[in-house]
């Protein structure tokens, strides 16, 4: 009786072990950076062009036009400076005001 209790024990940890590993699986690096934006503010004077698209309404393009804006100009001294990126206005600004920061 105590071989077939072993036995049992270690079947279920395997079943358990198995159960859980899928499910930790499932959660990927874009639900957590996800994760970290939306706790965070995207300052638009240090993000990448990978970080700037996570922006509503920002793509591969307009991220890399305000990286490149801010390289040639310099830092932005307000957020409205980002309507001087070709591509940007004032309604993207306003979409995504609560995810940005200088």
């Amino acid at each position: 009786m105590n071989r077939y209790l072993k036995t049992l024990m270690i079947v279920a940890g395997l079943l358990t072990s198995a159960v859980v590993i899928p499910v930790m699986a499932e959660t990927s690096k874009t639900d957590i950076v996800t994760t970290d934006v939306n706790a965070q503010k995207i300052n638009i004077n240090t993000a990448t062009a990978a970080e700037l698209q996570l922006l509503n309404g920002i793509g591969a393009a307009k991220a890399q036009a305000i990286v490149e804006y801010r390289e040639a100009n310099g830092k932005f001294t307000s957020l409205e400076d980002l309507t001087k990126v070709k591509g940007i206005g004032p309604k993207l600004i306003e979409k995504n005001a609560g995810m940005l920061a200088l």
